[in-house]
């Protein structure tokens, strides 16, 4: 893919434009034999080594691996089919206005499309900004000073790779390739996690994604691809909008947002979700650092308030305060300065006094290498001032050679320091070396936990194993309509899919309500069945507790006389217990999925929510529970009896198999009430995109 021998770009023949001259520039430092053509039959010399320009891609007179095409949205089309005729390998489209304006623009790249498939040949693009291979010396993007290390970074725009380019300078890592997909009309994000989840050359993938074009199987595919080669992939998902929702009537669809559904899928392939280019740039610099971990952290610092801040922040980030055996402890006792302070456990440690780093910043160091080789830790990471010892310069780089043969071996080795964006000498030598340095703690904490391990190699909530996502080709661009199924429908739906209901009577009238009442089990309760009502409750449309079928009738002429026309629902009276919320769904890119959470008036109060992508199993169902906020309670509290987690996770797996089979809906009991011996569901509705 990234192994060019000839590349023409096609721009103005007379002036390419600053890109077009770059990129020619460069291709001929990088003994590459590159062509200019354009629209005018100038054939000036542009004084480029190896660089000549010509009429037409049939005077290049040899095959050409990739053309650049450097011109407006409206010359493109041609270009391709020109392209096409001539026998170019692949293109490179550099100019934005085709589908991510919308319908009417769309035209122009099925034609281009169908030309290159035609023809066998790649697309990159339209609207990217180009690509940058470090092994290969290509680099057909504006930048030119892109740092080089162990990350191929696979972005839909240009700005966010620039902006991690300058942070990467920063934290001391680069970039092996950076690929811009643009509109993803041919090679896509998927494809090239696949391949990168075998370039020698790459260490981790950093993506940058707004969206995908289409399903998102390959996307999945190319995931999984880089887990099996164990290397990490880093996400910046942008893009909050609500569009997983195939209707809008359910609480699913509000809640489940497509960012959810991404957790989900990025979860459960062990990637890792970041918000932001700092928050990026920090996780990369851990992850090219070092392994997984279990979040038993050591701390070395040269401040007690250093020290405090430290425990906070690596314990808010879910990583724990490790304890050293005896034999580190007594190894410890010895390092430590007499003055110094000491917690039971010594940890962390605090060597601020006489005889502590002020004055013999190694010290750091002897102290790391006992925690290092210590099987109850993790992790040692340093806090403070590192780097800020100017007049102990000596011992601070001794102090930071010795860290580097710690990581060297494979010990997990962190360093927060004051001076982390500083030029300290100390500072840059452990950065290049390939041990993180952060300015603050809670930074590197933050980055420290990305790295945890998780058991089974499945995130909590995230379904381990990848299904096959349906094909929706939804326009995410417009809000879809929706129809509620009638309750009868629904409640069939969840019968065949293994869902156990209570007894269920929709009456229309008075001579319904007298058979309902004689059949229905006491205590009872009765509630408008108006589709279009979904909170019934806050509009007084529910009466509970019914102790009879005379109290039945009654309660139903009154809401009748609330709610003249509507039908009602009659059913037995649920006794109290943990509410939940069990939804189906599709997403657009990734498809069927499942949502379990908190139920009942929380369902929007205060959502705790889970995706999985669907089907699931009884295990990934349990973590999932499991990974919720209020999981605690689930073995009681408070007097409230614990729930059967095990039916819970039926109930689950029975609702991803519902969405499978019928991922035109989305469906929804709430609340599914959990009991210690099995759950019951107290409400359930469907809907369907409308038409």
């Amino acid at each position: 893919m990234f192994h060019p021998g000839s590349i023409a770009v096609v721009g103005a023949s007379r002036d390419p434009g600053k890109w077009g001259r770059r990129i020619l520039e460069y291709t001929g430092r990088a003994g590459y034999q590159g062509a200019l053509f354009g629209v005018n039959p100038a054939v000036d010399d542009l004084g480029l080594p190896g660089v000549r320009t010509v009429p037409s891609l049939a005077a290049i007179g040899q095959p050409v691996d990739l053309a650049v095409l450097a011109r407006p949205a409206a010359a493109v089309p041609g270009l391709v089919e020109e392209c096409a005729d001539a026998g170019v390998r692949s293109v490179l489209i550099t100019a934005a206005g085709f589908g991510e304006l919308g319908e009417a623009h769309r035209a122009a790249e099925q034609r281009i499309r169908d030309c290159a498939r035609g023809a066998g040949m790649r697309v990159l693009g339209p609207n990217t900004f180009g690509l940058f291979s470090a092994g290969d010396g290509v680099n057909l993007t504006p930048r030119e000073q892109i740092p080089h290390g162990p990350v191929a970074l696979l972005t839909q725009s240009g700005n966010v790779a620039v902006a991690l380019y300058e942070q990467a300078k920063m934290a001391g890592t680069g970039f092996s390739a950076c690929v811009g997909v643009g509109n993803q009309l041919d090679i896509g994000l998927g494809e090239l996690l696949a391949y990168f989840a075998a370039d020698p050359g790459s260490r981790t993938v950093a993506v940058y994604v707004e969206g995908l074009r289409g399903a998102g199987a390959d996307f999945v595919t190319g995931l999984a691809a880089c887990q099996r080669a164990g290397k990490p992939v880093v996400v910046l998902k942008s893009g909050r909008s609500p569009q997983a929702a195939a209707a809008v009537t359910t609480h699913t669809g509000a809640l489940a947002s497509d960012v959810r559904v991404w957790e989900a899928v990025l979860a459960g392939h062990g990637a890792v979700r970041v918000e932001s280019t700092q928050d990026m740039t920090d996780v990369l610099a851990v992850v090219n650092a070092m392994g997984e971990h279990h979040g038993r952290a050591l701390v070395l610092t040269d401040g007690g308030g250093d020290s405090v801040m430290a425990v906070d922040a690596l314990t808010a980030a879910g990583l724990t305060m490790a304890v050293p055996s005896a034999r580190a402890r007594a190894e410890l006792t010895e390092l430590i300065p007499a003055a110094a302070p000491r917690t039971p456990a010594l940890n962390p440690v605090t060597l601020d006094s006489a005889g502590g780093v002020e004055d013999d910043p190694a010290l750091l160091a002897r102290c790391a290498r006992v925690g290092a080789h210590d099987d109850g830790v993790d992790v040692v990471v340093i806090g403070g001032l590192f780097g800020g010892y100017p007049r102990l310069l000596d011992d601070e780089l001794e102090c930071a050679d010795e860290l580097l043969a710690l990581a060297s071996a494979g010990h997990r080795v962190a360093v927060q320091s004051a001076f982390a964006l500083s030029q300290a000498e100390p500072v840059q030598r452990l950065k290049q070396g390939g041990v993180p340095v952060l300015p603050t703690m809670d930074r590197l904490a933050r980055a420290l936990s990305a790295r945890l391990a998780v058991p089974n190699g499945a995130a909590p909530g995230a379904h381990g194993q990848a299904a096959t996502p349906g094909v929706s080709h939804a326009d995410n661009s417009k809000e879809r309509a929706a129809e509620t199924l009638p309750l009868e429908q629904c409640a069939d739906l969840l019968r065949e899919a293994g869902v156990t209901l209570p007894s269920l009577s929709l009456v229309d009238g008075p001579d319904e309500l007298d058979k309902a009442a004689e059949t229905t089990s006491y205590p009872a309760c009765v509630k408008i069945a108006d589709p279009s009502v979904s909170h019934k409750s806050e509009v007084g449309g529910v009466i509970l507790d019914l102790a009879d079928a005379v109290q039945l009738r009654a309660a139903g002429t009154r809401l009748w006389e609330r709610f003249p026309g509507s039908p009602l629902l009659v059913m037995p009276y649920l006794r109290s217990g943990t509410e939940f919320l069990v939804g189906t769904g599709n997403d657009p890119a990734f498809g069927p999925f499942v949502m379990v959470g908190r139920g009942g008036i929380w369902a929007e109060t205060d959502p705790d929510l889970a995706v999985l992508l669907a089907p699931t199993d009884e295990p990934a169902a349990r973590r999932a529970l499991l990974s919720l906020r209020f999981a605690p309670t689930f073995t009681g509290r408070r007097g409230r009896p614990a729930i059967d987690v095990g039916a819970m996770a039926g109930l689950v797996v029975a609702m991803s198999q519902l969405a499978v089979g019928h991922p035109e809906l989305s469906v929804e009991v709430n609340p599914a009430i959990a009991y210690p011996d099995g759950y019951a569901i107290a409400d359930l509705r469907a809907s369907a995109p409308a038409g």
